[in-house]
């Protein structure tokens, strides 16, 4: 059996009901459904209720309930059409969020969606197979300011698992097709100690107090895991563009440090050139002293010898520094 807790209305016209501020289909709870059909009956009798496919082709007639779900009218479709008020009630609190804070694996990503698809028709043709339906609970469309808008192409679709992840013909299929999944699970946690599985033991008052509990939850944080990860051929383009950029940058910096070093060199140069001039003064200087010292000791070699060849009274005058004639 099915449990939804909100749908879509055709008026007595059979036209779905629109909400001109929404720019959208109007959405019926089932508490506010139930308030109408007790307050003014005469309202509630002109409007149908229908599931919130996105292609109109596929919704289906809903009953409302007094227990508070609607279920299809018709008894085979319900039969087969597996949903729980857990799965209805988070698929209803995201797509009415515009903005949503999601958690996967530590890393915090802010999405600003301009608009959601409920459970749209998405129709994959791989060569000569088959060609392969399937109705995701939503598909959103985000802003820029998000860092996975271009790997994703701004787009991405969300199923919201309660017994059942998705399987992986479905995640291929989608990763093929560039379609990237958030996988949002409702777990033990999030059912906030309620039981709407099973046989019916609650109420609309409880439904009604389950949604807008969560609808609080998940408005701090959504904990969701990327089952589909595609990659965008804008992505892998921007990717080469940063990376050519980062190489013409890497070039210029090189250049930069080559010019600089070839000045840093011919600074070297010409501090060690200015101690090469003056090493070379020292040299010389040190050639000059040692002719100086060279000369003086044959000038003091040749008086010694002078001296040795004078007899004695000469070298009595001589020490005496009396001239000798």
């Amino acid at each position: 059996m099915a449990r939804k807790i909100w749908a879509y209305a055709k008026d007595e016209h059979e036209k779905f009901v629109y909400n001109k501020q929404l720019e959208k289909l109007e959405i019926f709870y089932i508490w506010d459904v139930l308030k109408l059909k007790q307050q003014h009956p005469e309202a509630y009798s002109g409007l149908k209720f229908y599931s919130t496919e996105f292609d109109e082709i596929n919704r289906q007639e809903l009953i409302p309930t007094e227990y508070g779900f609607f279920r299809y009218q018709s008894d085979e479709v319900d039969k087969n059409r597996q949903e729980s008020i857990y799965h209805s009630t988070a698929m209803l609190v995201l797509q009415e969020m515009s903005e949503i804070n999601f958690t996967i694996d530590n890393d915090n990503y802010h999405f600003s969606f301009s608009k959601f698809l409920v459970e749209p028709c998405l129709k994959f043709q791989h060569f000569d197979k088959n060609e392969e339906k399937y109705y995701p609970d939503l598909v959103g469309y985000f802003s820029e300011d998000c860092e996975l808008y271009d790997k994703w192409n701004g787009c991405l679709a969300i199923e919201v698992v309660f017994t059942n992840p998705c399987y992986q013909k479905k995640i291929k299929s989608f990763e093929k097709n560039h379609i990237p999944i958030i996988e949002v699970s409702i777990s033990k946690k999030l059912k906030l100690d309620t039981e709407f599985c099973g046989e019916i033991n609650f109420t609309v008052d409880e439904v009604k107090k389950y949604y807008h509990a969560l609808k609080q939850i998940f408005a701090k944080k959504v904990y969701g895991k990327i089952r589909s990860d595609p990659v965008s051929k804008k992505y892998h383009q921007n990717e080469i563009n940063n990376l050519e950029i980062l190489y013409e940058q890497t070039l210029l910096e090189l250049e930069q440090l080559k010019h600089l070093n070839n000045i840093q060199l011919f600074d070297q140069y010409v501090q060690l050139n200015q101690e090469y001039e003056k090493l070379q003064a020292n040299v010389s200087n040190l050639h000059q002293m040692m002719s100086n010292m060279q000369q003086r000791e044959w000038s003091l070699n040749t008086r010694l010898n002078h001296y040795l060849n004078m007899g004695f009274w000469q070298r009595l005058k001589f020490l005496l520094q009396i001239p000798i004639e």
